[in-house]
């Protein structure tokens, strides 16, 4: 084998080991499934819920998209090099403001960190990112209170990137079929008739199976009319697609 030959085969297996680092690395990096991913287990289900309303109201009144991820552990990688490559491969932001930013905290090494995109660098600054952890999520998780503390750091987070926290919609009626049908109607109008007028004549009236019929149709009329309730929203919206994260932020640990 000459020259030449052994220096493709080296710049080709240089470029397969490039992309089963690159393959490793992504399917390394879990999947979210809202503005908060809690598989480190640090919140109860309701805990969970109500912040995850209050981060999509944040999102629906700013357009500034703040997540948290909790993970059990590092596995031996870097805490910024990690939550840089969450915070790229979940694309936080709106596409071309980058203006998202992630809070990620490990419990097996107790350590924090606030990856900032770069279209909100100004606002969530090194500094305050570094505060907003040593102030205020440190001293609650310490005393091991960590929703007060998570809820802590996103509210700051939230103050100090700006905007207003948006209403999100109520619950709300939906129907499922076409309205009361006419020929139960009808025999409904009909069973009421013969009630009075044997009532009017001294009769024995409808008895006991003519008022179970009546309150059968009356009841199956009642569900032709509407259906369940439908949300109007209020759960995650998903990112923006934006991405755009240099490295900003700050870290440190309980």
């Amino acid at each position: 084998m000459n020259s030449r030959t052994m220096m493709k085969v080296s710049i080709s297996l240089s470029a397969v080991a490039v992309l089963l680092a690159a393959a490793a690395q992504a399917q390394d990096i879990p999947d979210n499934d809202g503005w908060v991913t809690d598989l480190g287990g640090f919140l109860t289900p309701q805990q969970e819920t109500t912040l995850e309303q209050l981060m999509e109201s944040y999102k629906r009144g700013s357009g500034h998209e703040i997540a948290l991820l909790t993970v059990p552990s590092l596995g031996g990688r870097s805490l910024e090099h990690y939550a840089l490559d969450v915070a790229r491969q979940w694309r936080i932001g709106e596409e071309g403001k980058h203006n998202g930013a992630l809070l990620l905290v490990t419990r097996s090494e107790r350590k924090i960190r606030i990856e900032v995109g770069r279209g909100l660098e100004g606002n969530i600054t090194d500094s305050i990112s570094g505060r907003i952890i040593r102030g205020l999520i440190a001293p609650e998780f310490k005393n091991g209170r960590f929703y007060e503390g998570l809820l802590a750091g996103i509210e700051a987070m939230h103050e100090a990137a700006g905007g207003e926290y948006g209403s999100i919609p109520e619950e709300r009626k939906v129907k499922s079929g076409g309205g009361i049908s006419l020929v139960p109607f009808l025999i409904i109008l009909f069973i009421v008739f013969r009630l009075i007028r044997r009532g009017r004549g001294g009769g024995r009236g409808a008895g006991p199976l003519g008022w179970l019929l009546l309150g059968s149709m009356m009841s199956g009329s009642g569900r032709s009319s509407g259906g369940g309730f439908s949300s109007g929203g209020g759960g995650f919206s998903g990112f923006g697609g934006g991405g755009g994260f240099s490295g900003g932020g700050a870290s440190g640990g309980w």
